[in-house]
């Protein structure tokens, strides 16, 4: 049997936040609200010294819930079948409609808070939609950051009918697109796409690579031979990690690579992407991506709409030879509107956009 977990190469990891805003367009998670945060992935940042001194350092950690072996937020939910509760390959589950309320759980996980500010902390893992109002209630909001100017959050909802007006609609069988009021939330490793053979979708987003999602108890899996020479897990939501022999809830997810805490470098960086180029752009019924590489390379060819979600795959770790490319792409399938092409070879990543009119 399987059992899941996840993988972050800090070494790889260059802080852009990409895994956050995909994880919030798959999920529909709310926005930041009276320090109570709706971000299954989320990080945290350090930085130390000063530009004016020239000592800047930084650190970047993205954090999710780590899906514990010995998870305290299963163990303590009252209600029965448990509403949290660990499935067969691993995962830390939550089902909607048994969950109560009662945040009992997030007062257990050690990395949860129910106030982020009153914790002095950046992130939880575990959030509650309160009763006392529906959830991205962000979207009732009649004010226009410009009066006469702007939508307001109510406008944008009523003309696309969906809250929230960009929602992602799928089901499962514990959990809704949407949560409901009066019910906690987390990450669930995108159960959704992992039944369907897909990554998670922080994973499949990240341009660099950095994350690493597998069965832990196959030898030969990715994530497997990610942490074999090492790696670390965080003890609590301050960025503390365990200490030598120090197990706490048996976290599922590892860290390797140390990070770019040193300072900012620099250094020249050899892109083997050197030219992506789309026409004729604008567009209507078909366009040519062209792109050029400086050796042979297996390359992928994924269609985003503007708002960053993946909408099609054109080509994927198809191998190409080094010199100048060229594939059609037709455009019966898009509607008018902007596209973003995204190139991408082994942890190199050149994008472009394409405007399709009728």
């Amino acid at each position: 049997m399987a059992k899941y977990g996840m993988a972050i190469n800090l070494d790889d990891c260059v802080g852009c936040g990409a895994c956050a805003l995909a994880c919030k367009t798959e999920n529909n998670t709310s926005f930041e609200k009276n320090s109570k945060q709706y971000n299954w992935a989320d990080y945290l940042t350090f930085t130390e010294g000063s530009f004016k001194n020239g000592d800047v350092s930084f650190e970047v950690i993205p954090v999710l819930c780590n899906h514990c072996t010995d998870a305290p937020c299963v163990e303590i939910c009252p209600v029965t079948p448990k509403a949290m509760f660990k499935t067969a390959d691993g995962m830390t589950m939550h089902n909607q409609e048994r969950c109560i309320g009662c945040r009992l759980c997030q007062d257990k996980c050690p990395y949860s808070l129910r106030d982020v500010d009153s914790g002095n902390v950046q992130y939880s893992v575990i959030s509650y939609n309160p009763n006392s109002e529906p959830t991205h209630s962000f979207y009732a909001d009649e004010t226009a950051i410009i009066p006469n100017g702007t939508s307001t959050p109510k406008e944008i909802a009523t003309a696309t009918g969906f809250i929230p007006p960009e929602k992602h609609e799928y089901t499962h069988t514990d959990y809704s697109a949407v949560r409901a009021p009066n019910k906690v939330e987390k990450c669930i490793f995108c159960d959704h796409r992992v039944l369907t053979g897909e990554d998670p979708y922080c994973v499949v987003s990240c341009p660099t690579g950095a994350r690493i999602f597998g069965d832990l108890n196959d030898g030969d899996s990715d994530i497997s031979k990610a942490i074999v020479t090492g790696f670390s897990r965080l003890k609590d939501n301050s960025g503390d990690y365990l200490g030598n022999g120090e197990k706490g809830t048996d976290p599922n997810v590892y860290y390797i690579g140390e990070g770019l805490a040193t300072g900012i470098v620099k250094r020249k960086i050899e892109a083997p992407v050197e030219l992506l180029t789309v026409y004729p752009n604008p567009a209507s019924s078909h366009t040519n991506i062209e792109f050029s590489l400086k050796k042979a390379s297996d390359v992928t060819i994924d269609v985003f709409n503007i708002g960053g979600k993946r909408i099609k795959s054109l080509i994927k770790n198809h191998p190409y030879q080094s010199g100048k490319n060229s594939i059609e792409m037709q455009l019966s399938d898009l509607g008018t509107g902007t596209y973003i092409i995204r190139l991408s070879y082994d942890k190199t990543v050149s994008t472009i956009n394409l405007v399709v009119s009728r």
